[in-house]
């Protein structure tokens, strides 16, 4: 019996992670199983011919929201040209009550919720002993049950060869303590820990197969802190390895022992991602989101003064009694933190979460097609998520990328609040007709130039001084850019100042170093100082939690 399981992942850097454990399970119990993955940006085309070329009697399908579609389409084609081969269906896109009409209606003869390993294998095992019409008995009667839980370990040879400079996934627990309204882990049995053993072994695999960035999905990695400082502990040995490990916290249940264990990480190992979603009060409640606000914000605004992790927040925009004003509110509360990414999401009313069940109660219009975005609700209209979107784009493209860092932080002082700062630059770009149009990097500075250079009063030399060093910085790029190529940022004798900075001259510094001039302002304590100096980027000199160039003061005018 030849067995196919099929995963279509949303990037092709992420390598999926739900088919191997299914593999895995399937080894166990001595069963072949072959493991094909593909992309959302590969055609259809391909992954149709890919699956007939194998000839399969079992295909199995990993479903999620960014392929539902996709592998809707493709078990109905494989139905019809292979009417003989047992089409199995799994994920979370088939876990909520009644989603299994969609999937036997394109001709799956088996539709598996929640954890799939501990049944899997028992299904697979009674269609090859007893054949479907005994297996299909079998199973819709419960007689095929799922096996005692246990942990085997997905990474397999196989997985191991294709991780090399891409991202791996990696949980040590499965499921979450909280009922968020809007989250399809909040209709889950319970959690599920690992042992510990087994993930520090995984770990050990992925970092020397050479994983780039080692994401663990756990839901609440934190809420258990023994297990959370024992994993923290393991990974300090990874320094200097080219990995950075993710992390999934409730910043609000951070302890005093794990924020000085992660304080005292090298810096760029760890990268953690804070979802707070909201300071509405109101709105937290109506999702069942617990969270103390105001010791999230601290606690976060401490990891970011320690300067060695890199720190990701989480707004979710379309909550119930969040209003555009609210929202503003949420938005720039949470932009105080100075978080290295702020993640602007829509709200997403997913089949099987309770906010979807009573999405009438809040007037919810939503797209029928996943993601299930909403289009509006009582509280934010249609044209209100629209200037959110704007938001959100200029968020992601100035702010969330590290490019414009320095000259967003200078330009704050002329507007009234954060969010007041991005709209009126998602206006410009919206008034050019550029908001979401696919832009080069350096269009991008030459862009932001254009909008700051309209703002009243704007003091034009210093505003090409941050644009210039952001640029240098950002892009490690010593090429000075032809937008400023007429500007005084430009320092005509860089050649001489390097000679006198670095005992000479070599070719190469042609390419490492850029020497600017320009109003930098030098920030003491909480007060700007505008100072005529120049700057020194070295792109060889980078810091490892941002990964932007490090430039150094060198004269004063």
């Amino acid at each position: 019996m030849k067995i196919i399981l099929v995963s279509i992942n949303a990037k092709y850097e992420h390598e999926g992670l739900a088919v191997w454990y299914l593999k895995a399970a399937c080894q166990n119990r001595g069963i072949p199983a072959k493991v094909m993955q593909y992309s959302i940006n590969d055609s259809t085309q391909r992954v149709w011919a890919s699956i007939m070329d194998e000839k399969p009697d079992v295909a199995a399908f990993s479903c999620y929201i960014w392929n539902r579609g996709q592998v809707l389409n493709l078990i109905s084609d494989l139905k019809k040209a292979r009417p003989q081969c047992v089409v199995i269906a799994g994920g979370p896109e088939v876990s909520y009550e009644g989603s299994e009409a969609d999937f036997k209606a394109a001709g799956a003869e088996f539709v598996i919720k929640w954890e799939g390993e501990g049944i899997l294998p028992v299904l697979l095992e009674n269609l090859e002993q007893s054949g479907l019409e005994s297996a299909q008995r079998r199973f819709e009667s419960g007689e095929i049950t799922l096996e005692d839980s246990c942990y085997f370990s997905p990474f397999v040879p196989e997985y191991l060869e294709r991780i090399k400079d891409r991202i791996a996934y990696i949980e040590s627990s499965r499921g979450c303590p909280y009922k968020c309204s809007y989250c399809l882990s909040s209709e889950s049995r319970g959690m599920i820990l690992f042992p510990l053993e087994s993930i520090k072994s995984d770990i050990e695999k992925l970092v020397r197969f050479g994983a780039r960035v080692i994401k663990f999905v756990d839901r609440s990695f934190n809420v258990h802190e023994a297990r959370s400082l024992e994993i923290w502990s393991f990974i300090r040995k990874f320094s200097g390895r080219k990995v950075t490990f993710h992390f999934e916290i409730n910043p609000d249940r951070l302890t005093p022992l794990q924020l000085e264990a992660l304080a005292s990480m090298p810096a760029g190992l760890v990268q953690v991602e804070a979802g707070i979603q909201s300071v509405n009060a109101e709105a937290l409640k109506e999702v069942s989101r617990v969270m103390d606000v105001e010791a999230a914000v601290k606690n976060l605004k401490f990891l970011m003064k320690q300067g060695n992790i890199h720190v990701h927040t989480d707004l979710i925009a379309g909550l119930p009694y969040e209003s555009l004003e609210s929202f503003r509110h949420s938005f720039n509360r949470i932009y105080e933190i100075k978080a290295h990414n702020l993640q602007l999401g829509f709200l997403k009313l997913i089949h099987g979460t309770r906010i979807r069940r009573e999405a009438e109660k809040h007037a919810y219009k939503f797209r029928h097609y996943p993601p299930y975005e909403v289009i509006e609700n009582r509280y934010l209209s249609a044209e209100d998520i629209l200037v959110l979107k704007g938001v959100e784009e200029i968020l992601d493209r100035a702010y969330n990328s590290g490019r414009l860092t320095l000259t967003l932080e200078y330009l704050l002082g002329y507007f009234s609040d954060p969010f007041a700062m991005y709209q009126s630059a998602a206006s410009f770009f919206k008034q050019k007709g550029l908001l979401f149009q696919p832009l080069s990097a350096a269009k991008l500075f030459e862009l932001f130039r254009e909008f700051a250079s309209g703002i009243m009063g704007m003091d034009r030399f210093t505003l090409d001084s941050f644009i210039a060093l952001d640029y240098a910085c950002s892009l490690k790029n010593t090429v000075f850019p032809e937008f400023l190529e007429n500007s005084r940022v430009q320092t005509p004798d860089s050649r001489e100042l390097l000679e006198c900075r670095l005992g000479g001259w070599k070719k190469e510094y042609r390419k490492r170093f850029l020497v600017l001039q320009g109003n930098f302002l030098i920030k003491n304590s909480e007060n700007f100082q505008c100072l005529r100096n120049r700057m020194l980027v070295d792109t060889a000199r980078v810091d490892p939690v941002t990964e932007r160039a490090i430039p150094q003061a060198i004269c004063i005018a």
